[in-house]
């Protein structure tokens, strides 16, 4: 027998349960008709009795009661002549119709207990009393509780009754949704996601997709929605898409071995290790294609499809290249739900023929990986005729909702910028060039960042930030001269010093990210046009300080030194999640890789909280640093420093931090680069070049430039080095006296040499030397033509761009310092190391640096074992390499640190 939702099939009467079998019997016997309510009949728990009169004899059947005055074989007797199949007695089936033994759940905090889960996705107490009528109990293991486990859905999914696996898919949908909310940290023995992928749930999936009942196709497409596809983690990137227009790589790393042996994998094998490649192969977009054009589903399927399609966008270029060639998908998408029309009426039951603003972020997203890919869309799929019809909506008069408008604008704004990032769709921006003015003029006269105009939308801040992001954006087309773009500056310049002044006169800060945001993309924009004017002609920045620059010298100082600003320097030191104390999430796995947007136990990373002032504290900073290289600082270091709590610096020097390769961690790194570049000019600020040190190991892809700016301006900076500070403070720390030299050393006789003063001599020598050290760690730690990439990303040079889509690893390791040593290591490991003498110079320098930077860092994290073994590979990378005499003092001073 199948289960379903708690109520029995009978084998031998298809399409009846067995509560009206029984009431059939009863109603033969006794010539009289059985009500529907059976909670007073015989399938209610309590002892029910039927008194049945035949023959005018008496007799009393007690369901559930020790005592029958009519046994079942008997009833079986008398009506096999009736019913087909009732000569077969059958106890085991038989027993299904007996109350429960009642038993006490003893829960054991060691042992656990299996979970069970409603139809909702949420799991069921043990020891809670839920309805019999709610469906969820059963006749499979542990019959006495309410609820299915994975394994009993699993078996549900193979059931040969569509209902059934339409049920499980259901439940399945509805767990994982609540799933990747953290909702489940922590509960589990194992990964539920990985359990489910190794038994196979996305081979069933695909093969419910194959089948003809649509109620089983829907339910599959949007439970593989829900395991793919987190909607937490979509959301977190489009809120954090106006910091700055990139998008993760989310394709997991396959080792070598694995690489190779892929073709060789099955598929179910293949979806272990790479979940998206395993569904190329499986043919999912001919099959999501054919759904999309043939069956044309109701609305929740067509946007579990987009869903399905944007996670397969996000995972490489090469699976954005299958979905543009699968014949007829892309122009579906583009056709059906990107019109290039407002409808005048829009359906409640059908998405065909409306534009869906997930369809338009398909697009970018595939647009992102790759500029031809780009052109795609604006020459083959006409995206652009589109997205100028939804830039110009007005919510008020559109016939779509308005959420769903709200969201097409601001999806449409996204996607223009991206393509305008390749400097293409320029002609769109002259053609409509009156409109954005516009509506830029309506922000200057109507909008007010602290909420005080009541006429203001609830989405005004969102829709006026990434309006001004575009106008950021086509600052950086070299197509475009200064005299086409003069007229964007002075609107932008009025918004960004009137909200500034609003701000900084509230008594408590915002709670409404968007007017940050808002804020935030207009400081943006003057950054841009700043390093604008400085690339055409210096003569136009000297006039831009003399008519512009005291008026917004004068909004940002009173800003900085308001009490609003203190108390958002402050929540960035509460809401840093490199000082906070939770840990990465456990619920994704390697063949699914996720960003990060919830962190373990739910906890969403601070950067998304509605009240976070990271991205306009940023722009502030880097508007500042901006300044500062055309020589007119618009705040000192002092200022800036008097806001930021020195709490927040010294833990950020000393402690070990959380959540370093988190995607979203990049954007406190920026904030801690532009914090450090408006602090590079005063060299005694000693804890500012501790920070760049750690930074150095936390500024990811694509921000390659950041770390090179670091190193040259401050890292090695001679103001932050100088040589009798860093011998006092490193004579303080460590005795040198008591640890004698190699008596083998060449170059080193112990019986006349001093070994304070060659640990002083090296010093002085190093710091001297500082310049050639810098250019060994350049040379060897950074890529030129990705510095070059970096410089034209972040300055927003369109022309040099061809992809805006990176992956979240750091630029450099945490242990950059040491590379020099683990090279040479390397070579020798693999026999390439052929001449010891030519890297002496190199291991020299890096000993050196090691020896300053332990000197003027307050890291007190490290790793010591750590530490001794990066320093051991001197000993193991040649066999002479150590018995250098400068090699030999500077091991011998840094190993005898790390000992004590």
């Amino acid at each position: 027998m199948d289960c379903e939702g708690g109520a029995v099939k009978s084998e031998t009467q298809p399409g009846k349960t067995d509560v009206e079998i029984t009431d059939k019997l009863v109603e033969e016997l006794t010539g009289t008709t059985i009500k529907d309510n059976h909670e007073d009949q015989l399938t209610s728990t309590n002892i029910t009795e039927q008194l049945i009169e035949k023959d005018d004899t008496k007799q009393l059947i007690s369901t559930g009661s020790t005592e029958q005055l009519i046994s079942t074989e008997k009833l079986v007797e008398q009506l096999s002549h009736k019913f087909p199949n009732m000569n077969r007695d059958e106890p085991e089936k038989r027993e299904w119709m007996s109350d429960l033994p009642q038993r006490e759940l003893v829960l054991n905090d060691s042992a656990g207990y299996s979970a069970r889960f409603g139809f909702e996705g949420e799991i069921l107490d043990p020891k809670a009393k839920v309805d019999v009528n709610s469906g969820l109990y059963h006749h499979g293991e542990e019959a006495d509780r309410a609820g299915y486990t994975l394994s009993e859905l699993f078996t549900l999914l193979r059931s040969s009754s569509a209902r059934q696996r339409v049920l499980a898919l259901n439940t399945i949908s509805a767990i994982m949704d609540k799933y990747w909310t953290g909702m489940y940290d922590n509960c589990f023995g194992v990964n539920l996601l990985e359990e489910l992928v190794q038994c196979g749930a996305i081979s069933i999936l695909r093969s419910c997709l194959d089948e003809k009942e649509e109620s089983l196709i829907c339910s599959a497409t949007e439970c593989l929605a829900n395991i793919i596809a987190p909607q937490g983690e979509e959301a977190a990137l489009d809120v954090t898409s106006v910091y700055s227009l990139e998008n993760p790589v989310l394709a997991p790393t396959l080792d070598p071995e694995v690489a190779e042996e892929e073709m060789e994998l099955k598929d179910h094998e293949l979806a272990q290790v790479d979940l998206i490649a395993g569904l190329l192969r499986m043919d999912i977009l001919p099959r999501l294609r054919y759904i999309l054009t043939v069956l044309k589903p109701d609305p929740g399927v067509v946007l579990a499809s987009l869903r399905i399609l944007i996670r397969m966008a996000r995972h490489s270029a090469q699976t954005c290249q299958h979905i543009l060639n699968c014949p007829g998908l892309m122009h579906l998408v583009t056709s059906q739900f990107l019109p290039a029309f407002i409808p005048q009426e829009y359906s409640k039951t059908s998405l065909y023929g409306l534009p869906v603003h997930l369809a338009c972020k398909l697009c970018r997203i595939i647009a992102s990986w790759h500029v031809k890919y780009a052109q795609a869309m604006v020459t083959e799929l006409k995206l652009e005729r589109s997205l100028m019809v939804y830039l110009t909506i007005d919510p008020s008069e559109a016939s779509i909702p308005p959420r769903e408008s709200v969201l097409l604008c601001i999806e449409a704004f996204r996607t223009w910028t991206v393509l305008l990032r390749y400097n293409l769709t320029l002609q769109t921006y002259s053609s409509i060039y009156p409109i954005l003015m516009r509506l830029l003029l309506y922000f200057v006269n109507n909008v007010d960042v602290t909420g005080g105009d009541t006429g203001k939308s609830e989405f005004d801040d969102d829709v006026g930030a990434w309006l001004i992001t575009v106008l950021s954006t086509v600052l950086g087309s070299p197509d475009l001269g200064l005299a086409e773009l003069s007229g964007l500056y002075a609107p932008v310049e009025t918004c960004a010093r009137k909200w500034l002044v609003q701000l900084s006169r509230l008594p408590e800060p915002l709670t409404n990210q968007s007017s940050y945001n808002l804020l935030a993309s207009a400081i943006t924009f003057l950054s841009i046009y700043i390093n604008k004017l400085k690339s055409f002609d210096e003569s136009k920045v000297d006039a831009w300080k003399q008519s512009n620059g005291a008026g917004l010298k004068e909004a940002v100082t009173s800003f900085a030194k308001s009490a609003i600003a203190k108390k958002l320097f402050s929540k960035v030191y509460d809401q840093s999640v490199y000082l906070s104390s939770v840990e990465k999430e456990h619920r994704s796995v390697n063949g699914l890789p996720i960003t990060g947007a919830v962190l373990n136990s739910g906890a969403v990373h601070p950067v998304l909280a509605p009240s976070s002032p990271m991205h306009l504290l940023t722009q502030i900073l880097r508007l500042n640093a901006t300044c500062i290289n055309i020589d007119f600082e618009l705040l000192p270091a002092d200022i800036i420093l008097q806001g930021v709590d020195d709490k927040y610096l010294q833990k950020l020097s000393a402690q070990k931090l959380s959540a370093i390769s988190n995607w979203f961690s990049r954007h406190e790194s920026r904030f801690l680069f532009w914090l450090v570049m408006c602090c590079r000019n005063d060299g005694t600020k000693t804890q500012i070049h501790s920070v760049a040190l750690r930074l150095c190991g936390l500024l990811q892809k694509p921000d390659d430039i950041l770390v090179k700016e670091l190193m040259e301006q401050v890292i090695f900076a001679p103001k932050f080095l100088r040589a009798e500070n860093l011998l006092a403070h490193f004579m303080g720390r460590i005795n040198v006296d008591d640890v004698l030299p190699l008596v083998s050393a060449t170059n080193l006789n112990p019986s006349s040499t001093n070994n304070h003063h060659s640990v002083v001599n090296v010093v002085e020598k190093s710091v001297k030397n500082i310049d050639s050290i810098k250019d060994m760690y350049l040379t060897k730690l950074l890529n030129e033509t990705h510095c070059r990439f970096s410089l034209a990303f972040h300055n927003a040079s369109n022309d040099q761009l061809k992809r805006q889509t990176f992956s979240g690893e750091s630029v450099l390791a945490q242990d950059w310092q040491y590379f020099p040593l683990l090279e040479t290591y390397n070579l020798e490991q693999s026999g390439k190391l052929k001449d010891t003498s030519q890297h002496l110079d190199a291991i020299v320098n890096c000993l050196s640096w090691l020896l300053i930077s332990n000197a003027t860092s307050s890291n007190t994290s490290g790793n010591r074992t750590a530490e001794f073994y990066r320093l051991a590979t001197v000993f193991l990378a040649g066999n002479d390499i150590f018995l250098n005499g400068d090699i030999h003092i500077l091991l011998v001073a840094l190993l005898n640190e790390i000992c004590r």
